[in-house]
């Protein structure tokens, strides 16, 4: 089955054909930078990641672009006399990669800010005009909506029904319109505000409005038309809308992007995440209570286009079952890590993905999972995952899939297995479609190709050391128990639980791990 993805364009599920046989182009929204991102924004670009990452499972090379918006008036409003709106933004910027790579989600090829690209925003507002599709009012430019026969085509609504004041940004002067829902694509800038000069006499300075930024940084980067554009279901509209009228007469075909997609909103208690209504939870708060893991499991276990409810309670719920993946993981991780013949890997030859039958070629390493004790397993369930995953990014029955197959391993021996390639290939193949839902376990000894595309886990001299210390402390407590010495064990069992250390005792020894 071809991936096919819902394209709110067409309002139906579409196969997905890129232009280009090995690359996609994506655009995506991001942030206006006058505040944090929060977990509602963290669903959104979760999702974008996961997508991302099952295009590069079936072998896509993946340009993906995202933005900034940079020159806003709520980012003005914030700035001081001695903040400005630049040191704003640029502190949100770092905010918000640093929130990314906690979340695990994956650097984009290009960060686009608006301010940046100034001059084409410029050029693309002389073009409209002069090609009918704009006009001047007091040197503020406005988009004619009448000129353009499609405006609307992306949510549904008519002309009739737009609201005035819909982008949600400024007030708007009606009366200055030709119609209701003309929008601004220029603007004189007042003040102290920031202002660019044109060259133009009828709008000859002031900034740009906030569609017309995106159309220009996604062709900029892009190219005149590509193959998908993202952002949550609000920028449906008027954002995407706008962009599509203002790009489309000028992108030198009849649709600029053939694919559009939109993530629905997480709700905290019922309501809209917002910053405008005070319940805000930003990343870091969240990943102080719950791992980043478990997190991304929850998105996963929900589909992109439902509302998602959300609480603690619920990821906390998630995470019991997730528990027994994460739990078989770290079983074979400690039967592998004791093989002395570990680096030898799985003995079953790999080609090149073009001289493989079509059906093996996706993933790349599947003889790496598809082999042993355990291949009819893996096969069966690689075909589940790619089959949910195909059919609009389902990730709950992808999750669904991960779970029978874990289920299946457990009942075939897995743990007392001594076909050590086997369970090394089992391991690999789990590890691998995790790693697709966002949910990394870098392990170079185990899986060095892998391994190499997660994000490293950090301080890696430090944290060995720390490990070691650690590993010494539950061999004292092993030999304590061993001993009868129940208070020296007892003592040490309650300082592992004050230092946040699960230990679990196996017939091959106790395994500790970090709660989170």
């Amino acid at each position: 089955m071809a991936l096919r993805v819902f394209n709110t364009l067409s309002r139906k599920k579409e196969d997905f054909v890129p232009a280009s046989p090995e690359v996609v182009r994506i655009y995506t929204c991001g942030l206006t930078v006058y505040s944090r991102m929060h977990i509602g924004h963290a669903r959104t670009y979760c999702f974008w990641d996961m997508f991302r990452r099952y295009l590069e499972y079936n072998g896509y090379h993946v340009m993906s672009v995202i933005n900034y918006t940079d020159i806003d008036d709520r980012l003005m409003d914030r700035a001081t006399d001695t903040v400005g709106s630049i040191d704003i933004a640029e502190r949100v910027i770092a905010s918000f990669r640093n929130d990314c790579r906690m979340l695990k989600i994956k650097d984009y090829a290009v960060y686009t800010r608006a301010t940046d690209f100034i001059r084409g925003q410029i050029e693309m507002v002389a073009q409209l005009i002069g090609k009918g599709h704009a006009y001047v009012v007091n040197g503020e430019v406005f988009y004619d909506v009448a000129s353009f026969p499609g405006y609307g085509k992306l949510s549904g609504r008519t002309v009739e029904e737009q609201q005035v004041g819909a982008s949600g940004r400024v007030g708007e002067d009606v009366s200055r319109k030709r119609n209701p829902a003309d929008f601004t694509l220029w603007k004189p800038s007042e003040g102290g505000q920031p202002s660019w000069q044109t060259g133009h006499p009828d709008w000859p300075q002031g900034r740009p409005g906030w569609h017309i930024e995106c159309s220009v940084m996604s062709s900029e980067t892009l190219g005149a038309t590509f193959d998908l554009h993202g952002g949550a279901v609000d920028n449906m509209f008027p954002h995407h809308e706008n962009e599509i009228a203002q790009s489309e007469p000028l992108c030198g075909c009849s649709t600029w992007v053939k694919y559009w997609m939109h993530p629905e909103h997480l709700d905290l208690r019922g309501e809209k995440m917002s910053k405008s209504l005070g319940n805000v939870v930003g990343v870091p708060d969240l990943l102080e209570r719950h791992s980043y893991d478990k997190v991304r499991w929850f998105y996963a276990m929900n589909h992109y286009r439902t509302k998602l409810a959300f609480s603690g309670e619920l990821i906390d719920s998630a995470a019991e079952g997730y528990r027994k993946i994460t739990n078989l993981l770290d079983i074979l991780e400690g039967r592998l890590s004791k093989w002395d013949e570990v680096a030898d890997g799985v003995p079953a030859r790999g080609e090149y993905a073009s001289l493989r039958e079509p059906q093996m070629r996706v993933p790349r390493l599947r003889h790496y999972y598809e082999y042993g004790q355990f291949a009819e397993l893996a096969t069966k369930f690689i075909a589940k995952f790619r089959e949910a995953m195909d059919d609009d990014v389902n990730s709950p029955q992808a999750t669904a899939a991960m779970f029978e197959y874990v289920n299946e391993l457990y009942k075939g021996g897995i743990e007392s297995s001594d076909d050590m390639p086997s369970v090394l290939a089992a391991y690999r193949c789990l590890a691998r479609h995790l790693y697709v839902l966002g949910i990394e376990r870098p392990n170079e000894l185990l899986y060095p190709q892998l391994a190499m595309d997660c994000f490293p886990v950090g301080g890696s001299a430090d944290t060995a050391a720390q490990d070691a210390f650690i590993d010494r402390l539950v061999e004292a407590r092993g030999q304590a128990r061993a001993d009868k010495d129940w208070a020296k064990a007892d003592m040490l069992r309650d300082l592992f639980a004050q230092c946040g250390l699960e230990v679990e005792d196996t017939a091959e020894g106790a395994r500790w791990k970090l709660k989170g």
